[in-house]
């Protein structure tokens, strides 16, 4: 029988490191086959457990256009530059449509994926989950996006089934990016469809005004036998038109804002403070405020007022109906257009390895746990030994033994 180490009383009061070192030199065949079965049990849960392969796609919006257009003021341009000093919203806007569960329910009819998410679940609401679970979508400061999807097999996959999840991979992330494709195009042309709708019918309200305000006016001028104003009254006629003009460009890009957005966005309320102010100048010409030499609208004689109003009438509608025709042949030229809705950086590539399980990490964790083991195993020995030589120290615990053996 061998014979355990010796421990004097000043040695058991005062524990030293030294201890604990000559029982890990005593053990150090059982340390190095624990640690070599931790190990290897390790090691080989990596051949049997679920294979995991990533493909990336990256992609960033399209560069701001120049183009004019209803709704130029949106996208950094026109009159009224709303969005500078704004993020550019498009990063979020596609994480939400690729994110969202109308997509993945999409992607899951596809007969591919259906064939391969169905060994998990048959079912369609869980073949989409689990297409959506298997993407990450991640916008980033650089002001690109990444589309990432990891795709697991079974359980002691087959290489088939591993050569499958390979190729599915890269296949599911460019579908993602097709899908966000399709959608923003459909989104795009739907609105640019609205948009020119809206701006007809404006056009067309706007020529029938003009048409009135021209009769109304050759009316006047018969009955009254007044053809025209002095320069200084037009010079103020045609500037109040003007600002008229722009008061109405204002109320319509308005409207398209909250059609497009909400009533409460920061353009929103951008807009309604430039649409005030261009009704505060409005009424200063009608009192005469807006300049030095310019004459209150609304103090000169009562035929020539009435001449100003018509006139003014008119200028503003043709000033308008100018503006409405222009857009009309631009939201024409939109609708019709084909423009790409980002632009692809890298498209989704089959993985040439496998991103899980990396053996080299499962093995040193299973070094480091069969380490662990053996501290523990270290730690039982060397309390047995304590209660072996001094077991009036290990009353408790040899009473629960001695009750342990009485039990059984």
């Amino acid at each position: 029988m061998t014979q355990e180490p010796q421990v004097s009383d000043t040695q058991r009061k005062d524990p030293h490191i030294m201890d604990y070192m000559m029982l890990w030199v005593k053990y150090r065949k059982q340390v190095v086959i624990i640690t070599l079965a931790c190990a290897i049990l390790f090691l080989a849960i990596t051949y049997v457990m679920p294979f995991t392969y990533s493909s990336v796609a990256m992609l960033m919006p399209p560069e701001k256009e120049k183009a004019g257009g209803l709704m130029s003021f949106l996208s950094g341009s026109g009159a009224l530059d709303l969005m500078k000093g704004q993020e550019n919203p498009a990063l979020d806007q596609f994480k939400n449509v690729i994110d969202s569960r109308a997509v993945s329910e999409t992607l899951a009819k596809d007969a591919r994926l259906q064939k391969y998410f169905s060994v998990f679940d048959t079912s369609f609401d869980a073949i989409a989950f689990h297409i959506k679970n298997s993407m990450t979508s991640e916008p980033l400061r650089s002001g690109v996006m990444t589309v990432q999807v990891d795709i697991k097999t079974q359980w002691l996959p087959s290489s088939e089934q591993k050569e499958e999840a390979r190729l599915l991979t890269s296949y599911l992330a460019n579908r993602y990016v097709q899908q966000l494709d399709y959608f923003n195009r459909h989104r795009l042309m739907t609105s640019a469809r609205l948009l020119r709708e809206f701006t007809e019918g404006e056009y067309n309200k706007r020529m029938v005004q003009l048409d009135t305000a021209y009769v109304n006016l050759q009316n006047f001028q018969e009955e009254n036998k007044a053809v025209a104003l002095t320069d200084q009254l037009s010079a103020t006629v045609t500037s109040a038109a003007m600002l008229a003009s722009e008061v109405q460009q204002l109320e319509m890009q308005l409207a398209v804002e909250e059609r497009e957005m909400t009533a409460s966005s920061a353009r929103a309320s951008m807009i309604r403070a430039r649409l005030e102010e261009a009704r505060m100048q409005l009424r200063r010409y009608d009192d005469g405020s807006i300049g030095e030499y310019s004459i209150a609208l609304n103090k000169v004689p009562t035929l020539t007022r009435k001449l100003a109003k018509l006139m003014r009438e008119v200028k503003l509608l043709e000033t308008i109906s100018a503006f409405l025709r222009q857009q009309l042949e631009q939201e024409k030229l939109n609708e019709q257009r084909n423009i790409p809705t980002f632009n692809l950086l890298d498209t989704a590539v089959t993985p040439l390895r496998k991103s899980s399980p990396k053996r080299a990490q499962v093995l040193l964790l299973g070094i480091i746990v069969g380490i662990v083991a053996s501290g523990i195993f270290i730690s039982i020995k060397k309390y047995k030994l304590s209660v072996q030589l001094h077991p009036e120290e290990h009353t408790r615990y040899l009473a629960f033994r001695q009750a342990l053996k009485v039990r059984s």
